[in-house]
């Protein structure tokens, strides 16, 4: 199953656990069902939810919490075993002590521990506090043997439930206080829950939460706040029942505690006010709400998992006077709607990741096409090459450019730009062209890289630096002349005295200044020498204890491997590599090829032309 299937799977279980919940004011009769639902989700066997008595703040122990709720408990875990439910476990003080507080929490559960008899391998349980908003009332436990059944898809399914459950479980206990009002407070919460789940765009979420909160709670105008950009001040994202849309007139209000939003989101404490005309207009007070002829005004935050994601201002044209349990109906609402923004917010952010994916996947397809189908075939030589980036899409290059009217000439190139992703790709495209066109004239390799130099200042004006070598070739009598622009020395493997040596000579890098100084050298490379180029990545890959792999490793097994062929020598190093990182992830592009001249008797072996290139994705060594 794809992530879209399962994206779908998981919204239609949620609408099914929902509307378990919502079906019936008494939700405690529910929540059986609810929790059988979500296991199945979960694909895992057992769990059990644990509440607070109403209206009871328990002490920091959490003795208080009573099973309300089960499915599938091993016989060590009967329900009508009381002292094993009479004990208290190590989730519930850490959920009164505050300690779960992230958006789930893996336990290992000191309750299995401490019973006996047969607990179907079950140790360990991730659980999710029951809230709304800063209230706790309850436990939703899933167990399983071993914390690897919790990935991160049961994990997010396991919060969303127990925000579900808990926001259920806050409505039920205020039925009472809707039924004797005689107002159908209860039927609208029930549809509004049920309707914010069909909403994936932000924008018409939240301009639905402000129209249907003017409608739930008969008031006059409402407003949602949330952090903007800046992180410093809150803007207006949605607003209904203003003169002047705060929306529209890019309103903006200071997060600091001086202003009565920065104030609530800070404390997660809802504010009222009777009537604005009895407070003198400041900064916590602005002009700007007298001018709307407000008189009730009431600003409550919108909490999910204990952090503030903004508030919901709710505004009466009259003095404004309610209950504890009318507040308590107005967090209900806000803690409903606070939950439903979070999740859509992240539901986007998951496209915008998937949609980024698909984008890089295609500019990695881009990318590997522009890179050497396959190592050129030349008479009396080897070549071997291998490209792993870091990430989808990289930034380092190397090829291969022959000249048609000189069949015995063969140039090379290697590159690294200072950046990944996108445009670092599309960086190195450009230059890639440039190199093309300019190993066609009868250049020196010095002269090209002051070239490309030139074109990457006057044309591209997103500012990457770039290190190359460029390296010509005589493949008839293995004269190499090379220059460098700031890269890595490559290494020269000599066969008659079996020492590796760098090729040394100084350059600066690309795209730094219009004018560079590039060095320029010349070798012989006798039957049976090798050269290994290769980017950072190789030489700056790390361990787990962060150490680098370092140019007198490379060194030493390019010298390990003076009877190796070009494809051996480069499989030594990459295994080499291997084994030094164990499963550290590549930090940086690692690009790597090797050319060997083949001696006397290699030359009469046959060969197979046509050798692709070692293509892996960084991650794979």
């Amino acid at each position: 199953m794809n992530s879209k299937d399962k994206r779908i799977e998981d919204l239609q279980t949620l609408n099914l656990i929902s509307e378990t919940l919502n079906r019936s004011p008494d939700v405690n009769s529910a929540l059986n069902s609810a929790l059988a639902h979500l296991i199945d989700l979960m694909n895992l066997e057992t769990g059990w939810i644990m509440l607070l008595p109403q209206n009871t703040v328990a002490p920091p122990f959490g003795k208080d919490f009573a099973l309300a709720a089960y499915h599938n408990l091993p016989p060590a875990l009967s329900p009508d075993r009381g002292k094993v439910w009479d004990t208290v476990c190590d989730c519930q003080r850490m959920c009164m002590e505050g300690r779960l507080d992230k958006a789930f929490n893996e336990v290992k559960c000191s309750r299995l521990a401490a019973v006996n008899g047969d607990r179907r391998g079950l140790t360990i349980h991730a659980s999710s506090p029951l809230r709304s908003g800063n209230r706790i009332l309850g436990l939703l436990n899933v167990a399983a043997s071993h914390r690897s059944s919790f990935d991160d898809r049961a994990l997010t399914l396991l919060t969303n439930v127990g925000n579900q459950m808990g926001i259920a479980l806050e409505r039920a206990q205020l039925y009472d206080l809707v039924q004797s009002k005689r107002i159908n407070e209860q039927a609208a919460l029930l549809r509004f829950t049920n309707q914010l789940l069909a909403y994936q765009d932000i924008d018409e979420l939240m301009d639905y939460l402000v129209r249907e909160v003017l409608r739930i709670l008969q008031t006059d105008a409402c407003a949602l706040v949330l952090p903007a950009d800046d992180a410093l001040t809150l803007r207006f994202r949605a607003a209904a029942g203003w003169k002047q849309d705060p929306v529209k007139a890019l309103r903006t209000i200071r997060k600091d505690s001086n202003t009565h939003f920065g104030s609530v989101i800070q404390t997660q404490k809802p504010l009222l006010i009777e009537d604005l005309q009895d407070v003198a207009p400041t900064e916590r007070s602005p002009d700007w709400l007298l001018t709307e002829d407000f008189r009730g005004h009431a600003v409550l935050p919108l909490v999910v998992e204990g952090q503030s994601i903004g508030a919901m201002m709710i505004n009466h044209r009259k003095p404004l006077s309610i209950t504890d349990d009318e507040l308590r109906f107005l967090q209900v609402v806000a803690n409903q709607a606070a939950i439903a923004i979070e999740n859509t917010r992240l539901h986007q952010e998951e496209l915008k990741q998937q949609h980024l994916n698909d984008e890089l996947a295609i500019g990695q397809r881009i990318q590997r096409s522009l890179l050497p189908e396959s190592c050129p075939f030349i008479p009396g030589w080897e070549i071997a090459a291998s490209y792993q980036p870091a990430q989808q899409v990289g930034g380092d290059l190397y090829d291969f450019f022959q000249r048609p009217a000189d069949p015995h000439h063969l140039s090379m190139a290697i590159a690294d730009v200072t950046g990944k992703g996108i445009p670092a790709a599309l960086f190195m495209a450009c230059l890639q062209t440039v190199f093309r066109n300019e190993s066609m004239k009868p250049n020196n390799p010095g002269e090209i890289l002051r070239q490309a130099n030139l074109y990457i200042m006057r044309n591209l004006h997103y500012r990457l630096f770039l290190s190359a070598f460029y390296a010509s070739l005589d493949t008839l009598n293995g004269r190499l002349v090379y220059a460098n622009a700031g890269h890595n020395w490559p290494l020269w493997l000599q066969a008659n005295t079996g020492q590796a040596h760098w090729l040394t000579t100084d350059g600066m890098v690309l795209g730094a200044f219009m004018d560079v100084d590039i060095g320029e050298k010349a070798i012989e490379v006798k039957p049976n020498d090798a050269i290994v180029f290769y980017t950072d990545g190789l030489t700056e890959a790390r361990n787990s204890s962060g150490e680098l792999f370092g140019e007198e490793r490379l060194r030493a097994v390019v010298e390990d491997g003076l009877n190796h062929s070009a494809q051996q020598l480069m499989e030594s190093i990459l295994m080499a590599i291997t084994t030094f990182r164990t499963n550290i992830a590549l930090s940086d592009d690692l690009t790597l090829f090797v050319v060997k001249r083949k001696g006397q008797r290699d030359q009469e072996k046959p060969h197979i032309p046509g050798n692709r290139p070692n293509e892996q994705k960084g991650n794979s060594l």
